[in-house]
């Protein structure tokens, strides 16, 4: 659900943004983490359309780190790469962003404290990195390694959507045509069929009587239809909805481990790439928490507890089951060479790996596996369909 919040940084000007939280406490609570004074919190309500439009809209990250990179080792001061940025931007809500970022560097802020008055364009994770690199002068650097960090990370989203549009490119067509088979032509069959042929099999009898219902109640049947896929999608819209769809889904045995390791796979990536910023553990622990899905928040809880009690880095984090057998020993090893950020990011590239090959596999046999089904479906519809005429033309020989 999304939250409104007018907050308070110190040293400047009360300012609203906008954050996706489960409650007004978690809403209040992520903003406290970001170092803010809460002065007010309500719920906002978008609709599909207003959610579509701000996905469309959304800021390119991207490909402002890696052109922001290139200028600034050009040479150009901070302004004058945000200037030029500005005169080549075409896109109205990008170029207001980047106006916005100009105006408040002018100002006298530094450029994460700028960022930080735009959170809906700026992750915190970007921030965080920006304002670490200020102080270290290697500003261009962290800049490459967020940019390499969100590709990495849009990788392996990017392909298990791809292996997913074809089945469901499949399944809506295999359903369209059985709906049509059932709607329209099974009903012009049982008309026939009641005044031609006078046995007719069980099977085609159950056949013909769905078509039947289907005709006489089409309209209420889609109605229905409608506002389930309706309620389905502003339901998954919710924060709080998806939290429970992952718990249920971590419950089935084997897919609820590929979804574990999909998120340690983030949290690994994610956390180097702030230890590598610099930024310290118990912060790092902090922003990557809403990368976690539901079911792992608790357990980051229990490793940060343990950490801050003194206990080894990779010995709570495998107490809290943060850790896989592979991970486990790349931390170990991190530790005692003094490279933990180089192991964790070995650790998420080998699961992302892993989790590729996997979604290779299950598509390979799925999709053939689908084409099967839904031949047999409407296969079988259509011989139930014939089949009286061909013990008419049996019967006539």
């Amino acid at each position: 659900m999304q939250y409104q919040l007018r907050v308070l940084r110190q040293g400047q000007a009360p300012y609203q943004f906008e954050l996706e939280a489960i409650s007004i406490e978690d809403a209040r609570n992520k903003a406290e983490q970001q170092g803010l004074i809460v002065l007010q919190v309500k719920s906002t309500t978008s609709s599909l359309l207003q959610k579509l439009t701000k996905q469309s809209t959304q800021f390119p990250l991207i490909l402002f780190s890696q052109e922001f990179r290139v200028l600034f080792e050009a040479g150009l001061s901070v302004m004058d790469v945000l200037q030029t940025l500005i005169e080549k931007e075409s896109n109205p809500s990008t170029k207001l962003t980047l106006q916005q970022l100009l105006i408040a560097v002018q100002e006298g802020k530094t450029l994460s404290q700028a960022m930080s008055l735009n959170v809906a364009a700026f992750p915190t994770l970007f921030i965080a990195t920006i304002s670490a690199a200020e102080t270290t002068g290697d500003l261009a650097e962290a800049l490459l390694r967020y940019s390499q960090y969100l590709e990495n990370v849009d990788l392996l989203k990017k392909r298990i959507v791809s292996a997913s549009v074809y089945p469901a490119i499949v399944t809506s067509f295999g359903l369209l045509v059985l709906a049509f088979l059932v709607v329209f032509v099974i009903p012009k069959f049982s008309r026939i069929y009641a005044t031609q042929v006078a046995n007719i099999s069980s099977s085609t009898q159950f056949l013909l009587q769905i078509g039947e219902f289907s005709q006489q109640y089409g309209a209420i049947i889609l109605v229905l239809v409608v506002s389930l896929i309706t309620t389905l999608v502003i339901l998954i819209s919710r924060q709080e909805i998806r939290a429970k769809f992952y718990d249920a889904l971590w419950k089935i045995p084997f897919l609820g481990n590929k979804v574990r390791v999909y998120h340690l796979s983030r949290f690994y990536r994610t956390f180097s790439m702030l230890l590598k910023s610099g930024i310290p553990v118990m912060n790092s622990l902090a922003m990557v928490e809403s990368l976690l899905g539901a079911g792992l928040k608790s357990n980051l809880h229990q490793a940060k507890k343990q950490i801050a009690e003194g206990k080894q880095f990779s010995q709570a984090l495998f107490d809290s089951e943060l850790t896989t057998p592979v991970a486990m020993r790349l931390f170990n090893v991190g530790e005692k060479t003094g490279t933990l950020d180089k192991m964790m990011e070995r650790a998420a590239s080998f699961h992302e790996e892993e989790m590729i090959r996997w979604v290779d596999r299950f598509t390979k046999i799925f999709e053939p596996t689908l084409m099967a089904v839904i031949g047999i479906l409407i296969g079988g519809i259509v011989l139930m369909m014939y089949l009286p005429i061909f013990e008419l033309a049996s019967g006539i020989e």
